[in-house]
């Protein structure tokens, strides 16, 4: 992964959260729609987000568990090496 996916993830798990927070505000959901017009991938890699914020709801203690799977940088073969 470069840089510039990296980024483009940061980005989408930002919106995925930011959007989900009640003080989310109208200026900011603007921002998310010309973000996410920019580009394909930007729609793409938020819609993952999406589906890892669904399947988050049905982790125990899922909003802890939600954040953490969606701002771990660290890629799911080293988390599972980690885990060992």
């Amino acid at each position: 992964m470069n840089d510039a996916d990296e980024e483009i993830l940061n980005q989408a798990a930002h919106w995925c959260l930011r959007l989900q927070d009640d003080t989310c505000t109208a200026e900011e959901r603007q921002a998310f729609q010309q973000w996410i017009q920019l580009s394909p991938r930007h729609a793409f890699e938020y819609a993952k987000m999406l589906e890892i914020w669904d399947i988050s709801e049905q982790l125990p203690n899922h909003s802890k568990t939600r954040k953490q799977l969606l701002t771990d940088p660290r890629q799911p073969e080293q988390k599972e090496q980690s885990s060992r």
